[in-house]
């Protein structure tokens, strides 16, 4: 009976999905009382292994990278197994929802379209092998798309390894879903015209209590890199404004990736309020130590420059100026120079708690009320 009640639960969800705007689903992964739920949460993980590149075109195309993946290689090998193994132990524990992955999931340069493939694939098996028994979402970042073959494969094998874990057609990286009493959305920070005008067009019959906006790129500089942001590019400054606005009016709770860095942040607008996490997963070692703790707002100043004083000497005073301007607006700082991974609880009251970890550490670095922040 009860297998016949999930499988008309899922036909149910699937029916629904179809008839509901702007590809918005209303499922509920464990048919549960209240309001509650629970969501696995990891930053980029850069699977990798040697033979997923061509040596050839690497020295040709990346030399400057080799390093970095036979590093991202060795983690895959060590680490990457332990995050997995600890990640799923604790969705366990919580009985949670989903896990949700804010791209970078692979590590992209292959070489080829058969390459490309395979390395995904390979990632696509080894979740599959972890029997979580949820939903694995994963957001578009830059690394998956990189290297020859590596868009195409992102079409194909990604969308539609993602349509069968959203349980619906997943034409492209944009998508959204309401789940519970929130709505998620993921916004393809490649194509941001695009998907700027999409998410107008999703906002606009946004009801649900709670937004998550899931992207790779942060949103808000944080750190030394602070070019690397969505509309960070000279000449994007309104379409910024109008993101910046939107989720401030909707109180959205951002949750990013790509710096490889830990960072709580609130930042008020024009309309609003919202919150930033950023964290990476890819992690050296499972000891390794957490380095530039930084908290206050006191800290965040146009001299985080200075976390990484052999960054880019040539955009310094760029990157201090950013700093500068968006100081004004941060009413939360805290930075870390560590990986690891995140749960999210969300309770009846809408009150969503962010509990950070070290690496593959059982004890929390940090648990935070996101919902706190916003007010």
């Amino acid at each position: 009976m009860e297998t016949l009640n999930r499988r008309k639960f899922i036909a149910a969800a699937g029916m629904l999905a179809a008839v509901l705007p702007l590809g918005a689903s209303a499922f509920d992964f464990i048919p549960s009382p209240g309001s509650d739920f629970n969501f696995i949460l990891l930053g980029d993980l850069h699977f990798d292994k040697l033979e997923h590149h061509d040596p050839e075109y690497l020295k040709v195309r990346y030399p400057n990278d080799i390093g970095q993946i036979k590093n991202y290689s060795r983690i895959t090998a060590e680490n990457l197994p332990l995050l997995l193994k600890e990640s799923k132990e604790k969705g366990r524990a919580l009985n949670a929802d989903f896990y949700l992955q804010l791209g970078d999931f692979v590590e992209g340069l292959c070489g080829s379209e058969a390459l490309a493939q395979t390395q995904t694939k390979e990632f696509i098996a080894l979740i599959a092998a972890q029997k979580l028994k949820r939903p694995f979402f994963v957001i578009k970042g830059n690394h998956d798309i990189t290297g020859t073959g590596a868009p195409e494969t992102f079409k194909s094998t990604v969308l539609s390894w993602q349509t069968v874990e959203h349980k619906k057609k997943q034409n492209t990286a944009n998508t959204t879903f309401v789940h519970n009493n929130a709505r998620f959305v993921f916004f393809d920070c490649f194509t941001p015209v695009e998907s700027l005008e999409w998410l107008k067009t999703v906002l606009a019959i946004h009801k649900e209590r709670l937004l998550f906006f899931c992207v790779h790129y942060p949103v808000v500089p944080f750190n030394s890199r602070s070019t690397w942001t969505v509309f960070g590019k000279p000449g994007e400054k309104a379409y910024r404004a109008d993101l910046i606005d939107l989720l401030g009016k909707h109180q959205a709770i951002v949750l990013c990736g790509h710096i490889h860095k830990t960072n709580i942040l609130a930042r008020k607008t024009n309309e609003g309020n919202f919150v930033q996490v950023s964290f990476g997963s890819v992690i050296s070692a499972p000891d390794a130590p957490v380095k530039d703790h930084l908290k206050g707002v006191q800290h965040y100043h146009q001299d985080l420059v200075n976390l990484e004083p052999n960054f880019s000497p040539s955009t310094i005073q760029q990157r201090r100026d950013i700093l500068t301007t968006e100081a004004p607006f941060i009413t939360h700082y805290e930075y870390a120079d560590f990986c690891g991974h995140g749960t999210v609880e969300v309770d009846q009251a809408d009150d969503v708690k962010l509990s950070l970890f070290v690496n593959v550490d059982k004890q929390p670095w940090a648990v935070v009320s996101l919902t706190a922040l916003l007010k």
